[in-house]
């Protein structure tokens, strides 16, 4: 992997189908070499750590397995040697780590309490996955959604996965839409995705910690989007600006409202405190 991330950086623009054409082999290199070193990082920690606790086996697991998985976009097929066997190595260290044997901080906790707040939390995390899915099917499930008449035409506005404001204008003569691909957007729904990721993983393993890590990555981005909002659609239309906060909160999509749920089950399961036996 780091070899992988060196040769991205020095000849990277050189060898485009390597690297999956990607427009910034420096900088993407320099992100695969870093990932590759957490990656080594968290093995040689699994190797020394001797009596580990649930959330130090945790981020041993996630140092290894989210390099693997996002080195798969950042440097082509010069990952496909690299990329199978840190996963195969992550996928072990779960065997080793969860099924072979409980944790030390979890074996005075009943199994029953255990797998209650592994479900509390795991549905929290459902919920903000499942609404970043149908947003891509259903437009209501995005995270925002608003019809307004400027004269007499009409104009909807609609925020929806993974990065796109839908502009609509309806018209007796005709109906245009135009998407609009927005940054913003886009963090919003990695930070709802990145979030929601870690607290499934967490609850599976259960460790209060990282859960409320998820949750409160989560969160931010639901926060994030309330603060960018009206930038958001300052760059669809201009005139638009001119809405109160207080009116755009009140067309938040079904996808905000249901993600919201979900970081708040994750952050009260988070926050709940197991007696040991």
């Amino acid at each position: 992997g780091l070899l992988a991330g060196l040769i991205e950086l020095t000849i990277g623009a050189q060898i485009p189908p390597w690297i999956g054409n990607k427009e910034n082999p420096a900088i993407l290199g320099v992100v695969t070499f870093l990932l590759s070193g957490m990656a080594l990082g968290a093995i040689v920690s699994a190797r020394s750590l001797e009596l580990p606790s649930n959330d130090s086996k945790l981020a041993v697991f996630l140092g290894v397995f989210l390099p693997a998985m996002i080195c798969f976009t950042t440097v082509g097929r010069l990952w496909y040697l690299p990329g199978p066997l840190l996963t195969v190595a992550a996928l072990l260290l779960a065997l080793e780590y969860w099924f072979c044997s409980p944790p030390a901080d979890l074996a005075g906790i009943s199994s029953s309490t255990q797998w209650t707040s592994r479900i509390i939390g795991g549905i929290g995390s459902v919920f903000i996955l499942a609404s970043v899915g149908l947003g891509f099917w259903k437009s209501p499930f995005g995270l925002f959604q608003f019809d307004t008449l400027l004269g007499a035409e009409r104009f909807c506005f609609e925020v929806v996965p993974m990065d796109l404001v839908l502009y609509t204008h309806f018209s007796d003569s005709a109906t245009t839409v135009e998407a609009v691909e927005v940054g913003r957007v886009m963090i919003v729904y990695i930070l709802l995705l990145l979030g929601a990721a870690l607290a499934l993983i967490a609850s599976l393993t259960a460790s209060r910690l990282f859960l409320g890590i998820g949750g409160g990555i989560a969160s931010a981005g639901l926060v994030l989007f309330l603060i960018w909002l009206p930038r958001v659609l300052t760059q669809v239309q201009h005139a638009y600006a001119s809405e109160s906060l207080l009116n755009l909160v009140g067309s938040l999509g079904w996808g905000w409202y249901a993600s919201a749920i979900g970081a708040i089950v994750i952050l009260a399961t988070s926050l709940l405190r197991v007696r040991k036996c």
